[in-house]
């Protein structure tokens, strides 16, 4: 029997993987520009909401990623909060 929890915990673990997919894909040519919107889109709020993730941590993570980049475009993430 399936309990009404896990349905939940199926939506968390992709909505971790959409955004752990999207980190990666910065740093594909062919990807970065389909990564940097969906991190300045409502996609990224979105899933971050589903994983759990906070506002608090959303900006850290906004932090972390415009700091490792070395293209300006990944810094433009910052100038989004």
């Amino acid at each position: 029997m399936r309990s009404i929890a896990e349905p939940d915990g199926h939506a968390r673990t992709l909505a971790e993987a959409i955004i752990l997919q999207s980190i990666e894909d910065l740093w594909n040519p062919l990807c970065r520009r389909g990564s940097l919107r969906f991190f300045k889109s409502d996609g990224f709020a979105l899933c971050s909401e589903i994983a759990g993730i906070s506002y608090i941590k959303q900006l850290a993570m906004f932090r972390m990623l415009a700091d490792a980049g070395r293209k300006k475009s990944l810094r433009s993430l910052r100038k989004k909060l």
